[in-house]
């Protein structure tokens, strides 16, 4: 059997993130438009992370997938993989001084926090795999970092890997427990 993770970026925020701003009125409009498109879908759960962009994309996404749960989850944090002293040199050096200027509460040395969380997410979808897709609404960086996890590419790569506000990612893992990318930066719906 294999189980889906949708991987939603959240949609355009109202301001700049260091204030943890909320959805501006096109990015209320681009996550309406996701929620119609994954209405056919029926997605088994909504899980988010904590900040306010990420929340307010799901709760509009759930509006349009009414018998959705929807919850929020430390595992979805707007994180930023960043190279520990000993794993700069895997990184190219024109991305150091921007690598070094991460906030504090935003650095996750060797992306160690997520490449943890994309097992326990998979895991959640399988459990719920019956049931449908999982829908995970999160941030750039992080779902960069996930999609270079399932194609075994080099570190430093999510950094290119640039996804669109409410763009959708698919992920699937086969019931060898392998991951494939099927989709990346799918913004169709945004049309």
């Amino acid at each position: 059997m294999s189980a889906d993770l949708l991987v939603v970026r959240h949609a355009e925020a109202a301001g700049h993130e260091d204030v943890d701003p909320g959805l501006s009125e096109r990015g209320r409009a681009q996550a309406r438009a996701l929620g119609a498109r994954l209405a056919g879908v029926r997605p088994a759960g909504i899980l988010h992370g904590p900040r306010r962009r990420a929340t307010e994309t799901a709760r509009v996404l759930a509006e349009a997938l009414p018998a959705t749960p929807v919850e929020s989850s430390p595992l979805l944090e707007d994180r930023t993989p960043v190279p520990s002293a000993g794993g700069r040199s895997g990184y190219p050096e024109r991305f150091w001084s921007w690598l070094d200027g991460v906030p504090a509460d935003e650095r996750d040395p060797d992306g160690a926090a997520l490449t943890a969380a994309l097992p326990d997410l998979v895991r959640l979808a399988e459990d719920r795999a019956d049931d449908g897709p999982l829908v995970l609404v999160t941030h750039a960086f992080v779902v960069g970092w996930f999609v270079r996890e399932v194609l075994g590419a080099p570190t430093w790569r999510w950094i290119r890997l640039a996804p669109a506000n409410a763009s959708l990612t698919v992920l699937r893992w086969d019931g060898d427990g392998s991951g494939v990318l099927v989709s990346f930066n799918d913004t169709g719906h945004l049309a």
